[in-house]
């Protein structure tokens, strides 16, 4: 007994310390601008830090300082190579977001008529690629365009050819490879905004008497261009600033200016001109979101589903179409009447068309996947497709690789990291957003949103020079805030969408009934905003391990996380046993998303549960 009093006065100065901070904690967030000042701080100081300060640099290096020399701006313009890899990347971004998009929007279409099962089963088949890392997609495709490839091998079974076309490195390889990259971004994106459309719209047209190609044009494909034009400006700045897609699968003549900036870095040395086509790239995406900001409101980009254009927007696109219908209706009714007869029987036998075009687009996303699964069972030493037998030697090899076992260690506690941290601040800044009473709400959701808009290639030369300085160069808590500065976004959007649906009628029942602010965030708002916590924390995980550019420029000499060395072995040698490390990857995605859609269904069955009740 005496033991057991003893404990207990010991045990009662700690409880009081605990009471007393948890009190003092809740008397701070009962202050609405100290609540505001904390939530918002981590997303302040890592955006600003870790951004905007880099960034600053890079613009200062590129005139050299207080000398403001210019120069290097106008070699980029001047010397005719320079400005035929300005040019190209142009071209191909344009290229890539038109055939993109147009290879999207019919799957699109259909995933807003689906019913709940069929979406479910049809987005894992597109979610599995959109996720699946940018490696191990264009590793495939090396596979199949290559002169031992399914490609070359069935042109020449069918003696279309009589020996393998030179399909790698060429611009034909960068577009496929890039398109394929691009088609399940666009799909979602142009489908969170098509969700919103009511399709009886549509049907009082035809009902009215317009020809079913009528009542698309005139009446549904104009409520889905802000969808479309999202999409398209979303891919056209990754586009411009891709990196891994164009430097495998394109040759000499297929540069684009993030390889450019990458080789001026690291192999050449040329930090200012570096610099200087770095600034160039960013000022041809903030010119490129300056347009696109003329039409629909740029955070619509991101996040579509629940982002309201303003009346001024919709009633300038409305007198722009207006006047584009106009101008246009003569050689637009001819269009309509042609597409009437061509596609009468096909838009009158319940999407059939719809679902045939969906299949090929799903078989074009997960084939590249399959082949390298199909790989790692090759019996041969080299990659030759078909395999020319069975073998689990590769799934030895790999099982026995010390060195590839390391790497995936170090991703995972990388990933795992770094979305720990994303979600944190993410989910803090989330709250700071949707529920600060600022008038300049609508710059700060972008601002939070920036990581996105800059190109991966100029975030990482940024950071590279930045960490030098302050020497975090090298370091895991340096290789940590470059990933979780390009995870944070991610987690803002998914966060801002459930905190926009939440009730917050909830946190004022649970107040009134004595909870402090701690025990209604901890016991009431966090429980219902599970699904989209982890959603957003997979989000993160998902965006680490698959990044490379920040990891090649700051790693250091620490252990290479996965992606780098994918990339080395890549650029020295292909053999199955790539293919067996991709599997292992894809199973790993593919179970991710299954599991998240578990997740989703379940929190929409108890909610549906609960509405009944």
């Amino acid at each position: 007994m005496n033991t057991l009093l003893a404990k207990e006065r010991a045990a009662d100065p700690i409880i009081g310390n605990v009471a007393r901070g948890q009190n003092f904690l809740n008397g701070l967030l009962a202050n609405r601008r100290i609540r505001g000042a904390v939530v918002a701080s981590p997303l302040l100081v890592l955006l600003v830090g870790f951004l905007i300060i880099p960034l600053s640099n890079i613009v200062w290096g590129s005139v050299e300082g207080t000398k403001l020399n210019f120069a290097h701006y106008a070699r980029i313009f001047s010397d005719e190579i320079n400005f035929n890899i300005m040019l190209h990347t142009l071209k191909i971004g344009l290229i890539v977001t038109v055939l993109s998009l147009g290879a999207a929007y019919p799957v699109a279409y259909l995933l807003t008529k689906m019913g709940s099962r069929a979406f479910s089963i049809v987005s894992v088949f597109i979610l599995v690629p959109l996720f699946t890392a940018f490696l191990i997609r264009t590793y495939a495709w090396m596979i199949i365009l290559g002169r031992e490839g399914p490609i070359n091998n069935a042109l020449i079974w069918l003696g279309l050819v009589s020996e393998p076309l030179p399909l790698l490195n060429t611009t034909f390889a960068v577009i496929v490879g890039m398109v394929h990259v691009f088609i399940p971004m666009a799909i979602f994106t142009m489908y969170s905004s098509m969700a919103r459309i009511n399709h009886d719209f549509a049907r009082a047209a035809q009902i009215l008497g317009a020809k079913p190609v009528q009542a698309f044009v005139r009446v549904y494909l104009p409520m889905s261009l802000p969808g479309v034009f999202s999409a398209g400006i979303l891919i056209f700045i990754v586009a411009i600033g891709f990196y891994i897609t164009p430097a495998l699968l394109g040759g000499p003549r297929d540069a684009m200016i993030s390889q450019q900036i990458v080789t001026q870095m690291t192999t050449l040395l040329n930090f200012e001109l570096s610099y200087a086509s770095s600034v160039v790239l960013l000022l041809v995406t903030i010119a490129t979101l300056f347009l696109a900001s003329l039409f629909i409101p740029l955070e619509m980009i991101w996040s579509s589903a629940t982002i309201e254009p303003s009346n001024r927007k919709i009633s300038e696109r409305s007198r722009l179409l207006s006047g584009a219908k106009r101008a246009f209706h003569p050689i637009l009714s001819l269009f309509e009447a042609f597409a009437h007869v061509v596609t009468k029987r096909v838009l009158t036998q319940q999407s059939r068309w719809l679902w045939t075009y969906t299949t090929v687009i799903l078989v074009f996303l997960t084939a590249p996947l399959i082949v390298v699964v199909l790989l790692s069972f090759s019996s041969s030493p080299f990659v030759v497709f078909p395999p020319p037998g069975f073998s689990l030697q590769w799934w030895e090899r790999l099982a026995n690789a010390t060195d590839w076992h390391t790497s995936f260690l170090f991703s995972i506690q990388l990933g795992l990291v770094a979305a720990l941290f994303a979600t944190l601040i993410g989910t803090m800044g989330a709250f700071w957003l949707v529920r600060t009473t600022l008038p300049i709400k609508r710059p700060l959701f972008l601002f939070s949103l920036s990581p996105l808009m800059v190109p991966v290639v100029i975030i990482a030369t940024s950071l590279y020079i930045f960490e030098a300085r302050i020497g975090l160069l090298g370091s895991f808590a340096g290789l940590v805030i470059g990933h979780v500065l390009l995870s944070v976004p991610y987690v803002i959007v998914v966060m801002a969408a459930a905190l926009r649906g939440f009730d917050r009628s909830l946190e004022s029942a649970a107040a009134v009934h004595g909870a402090r602010p701690l025990q209604v965030l901890r016991l009431v708002t966090l429980p219902i905003l599970k699904p989209a916590l982890w959603t957003g924390g997979l989000l993160a995980f998902l965006t680490s391990f698959d990044e490379l550019l920040i990891s090649i420029f700051l790693l250091g000499r620490q252990t290479s996380p996965l992606p780098v060395k994918f990339w080395g072995d890549i650029r020295f040698q292909l053999n199955p046993l790539l293919s067996t490390a991709s599997t292992l990857i894809v199973a790993l995605v593919t179970v991710s998303i299954l599991t998240a859609q578990w997740i989703r269904l379940r929190h929409e069955q108890r909610t549906a549960i609960s509405a009944s009740k």
